[in-house]
């Protein structure tokens, strides 16, 4: 009786401990595009398949991400230093939380101020939505496109090759 007990307990606790793992989407295939467009706006926690992360690390599986995208598709000189100094904000936030210190302040003040500068202005004639991309895409192609399960490195591979 008390073995079986035992062995109750020890599943229950496997399942509990299993059920509280973590996984996000770690690849530009998996990924799907309207998913990527809202990370890209900032709500990262997009990426989070099941459990819980910090925004660090969620800022890191970002950058990944798009170091996958900029390795497949390339880059524009403006977007990779905003990138660059979204990154170096969110690095200096993490120390200053952490260590409350004047040095981290200053720091952190002057990477808000670099951010501030390399961050794009929208401007209403330029700015495309993804869906009038993907109506584009489905004119193009001849097949229709779902945004919701459609992977970021295949959208991105038909926009190169299509648009």
């Amino acid at each position: 009786m008390k073995k079986d007990l035992l062995n109750t307990s020890k599943n229950f606790l496997s399942k509990l401990f299993l059920h509280r793992s973590k996984k996000a989407y770690n690849s530009l295939e998996e990924l799907p595009i309207a998913k990527w467009w809202a990370i890209c706006d900032g709500e990262f926690t997009k990426l989070i398949i099941d459990g819980s992360f910090t925004q660090l690390e969620l800022y890191n599986i970002y950058i990944k991400l798009l170091q996958d995208y900029y390795d497949s598709f390339g880059t524009t000189e403006q977007h990779a230093k905003f990138v660059n100094a979204r990154y170096e904000y969110a690095i200096r936030l993490a120390e200053y939380i952490q260590t409350q210190d004047g040095t981290s302040k200053m720091f952190l003040l002057m990477a808000k101020e670099d951010l501030k500068e390399a961050t794009p202005t929208k401007s209403n004639d330029k700015d495309i939505s993804l869906m009038e991309l993907i109506v584009n895409l489905e004119k193009s192609l001849g097949f229709p496109l779902d945004k919701n399960t459609l992977s970021t490195y295949k959208f991105y591979s038909y926009l190169k090759n299509n648009g």
